[in-house]
């Protein structure tokens, strides 16, 4: 299905021009990723995270991929879903501690995307500090550190501008 439409990673690594440049490349030729330690934390933490989320805030652990009901082309599954469906989740895992202020563009972007497919009102945003312990990782809390984040409709936009041009682009050589 990811065939289909553009994806919150994708349009998130496209929003500036290599980045743009890059996802183009990727999505016409795409080659398997290797897997490695920081990948497996993530998988191995997710569940019990989700979990977290569900328990605290009633948003349920999420795999489905979502279509945005209006623009067919725009994708995201965010790692949580209330019932409602207002209120969606994005678990991560991080080797520092972004504190409020920090969290990385790429990630806030993502957010973003996912809002606006899912048409949701807000986001939790959970991540968890990844430890290396004699050459293994460990959480480094015993909870996942957390916080609300609204809809930024400027940020949407222009993300949604990248989406169209990206999907164009791909659509266009392919055919």
């Amino acid at each position: 299905a990811r065939e289909f439409g553009v994806t919150a990673t994708q349009v998130s690594n496209a929003a500036t021009p290599s980045g743009f440049q890059r996802m183009v490349t990727e999505l016409l030729d795409p080659q398997p990723i290797e897997d490695n330690g920081y990948m497996k934390f993530g998988r191995d933490q997710e569940g019990p995270i989700s979990l977290w989320v569900k328990s605290e805030f009633d948003i349920m652990p999420n795999e489905w991929l979502i279509r945005h009901e209006e623009h067919r082309t725009h994708l995201a599954t965010p790692d949580g879903l209330s019932l409602p469906h207002n209120l969606i989740a994005e678990i991560k895992t991080t080797g520092k501690d972004w504190g409020e202020s920090a969290i990385p563009i790429q990630y806030r972007r993502q957010v973003q995307w996912q809002l606006h497919v899912t048409g949701a009102d807000r986001c939790l945003f959970a991540w968890m500090l990844r430890v290396d312990i004699d050459g293994g990782f460990v959480p480094g809390w015993f909870g996942p550190k957390w916080l609300w984040m609204d809809g930024d409709e400027e940020m949407i936009e222009s993300l949604s501008v990248v989406a169209d041009k990206l999907w164009d682009e791909v659509k266009g050589s392919a055919e």
